[in-house]
């Protein structure tokens, strides 16, 4: 499935409105089956951010040369492709037993779209400061500052549309924001490992 440009300028309209705390934002985005299906053919819009990935591994590698490919060592794109799924989808998955255990299945497809264009957003804007930095143009105590920055930013964002979406007071909704960023720890985690 493509997504469409009007798809992807209400969606990301939609996410500035959440960023805003505006529920309205909710009215922007698709909440059809198709729109579900469409949200997480929206990772393609993140290959900048896969490819600032890829760059920063082989920097932390020591691997990273001016005039070398980026693209020489098919088991580190593989590895690092895999991570970047990985970020993607664990949220959702993670919550189809969630929502069955809390009653929230009606509102699991909602919750699903909207943090599928959220992670969009967080995984494009978090490769902002990588990139920064791998282009010399902030040193890594900067290029951490605005990386913790945009994601408290992005936190704060994914927990009102939690809230929104699901229906849920505060607290859950951080529970559940909390669990997405441990689930995308564990596959940092685990993606270093594989890489050395």
């Amino acid at each position: 499935m493509i997504v469409t440009a009007d798809e992807v300028n209400r969606s990301f309209r939609g996410t500035l409105d959440l960023l805003h705390s505006r529920a309205e934002g909710l009215k922007s985005f698709d909440m059809s089956e198709r729109g579900f299906w469409r949200s997480f053919a929206a990772i393609w819009l993140t290959l900048p951010a896969y490819v600032v990935s890829l760059a920063f591994e082989r920097l932390r590698l020591g691997l990273l040369q001016p005039d070398g490919s980026l693209l020489d060592s098919v088991w580190i794109d593989l590895v690092v492709a895999l991570g970047h799924v990985a970020s993607f989808v664990a949220l959702p998955l993670a919550m189809i037993w969630i929502a069955r255990g809390f009653n929230l299945t009606k509102a699991y497809v909602p919750f699903v779209i909207v943090t599928n264009w959220i992670t969009v957003i967080g995984l494009l804007v978090l490769s902002v400061p990588a990139m920064l930095l791998l282009l010399g143009w902030a040193t890594p105590a900067l290029a951490s500052l605005f990386s913790l920055a945009f994601a408290v930013i992005i936190v704060r964002m994914q927990w009102f549309a939690t809230k929104a979406t699901l229906g849920v007071s505060s607290l859950p909704a951080f529970g559940i924001v909390l669990l997405g960023i441990v689930l995308n720890s564990c596959v940092g985690s685990i993606i270093r490992g594989l890489l050395g």
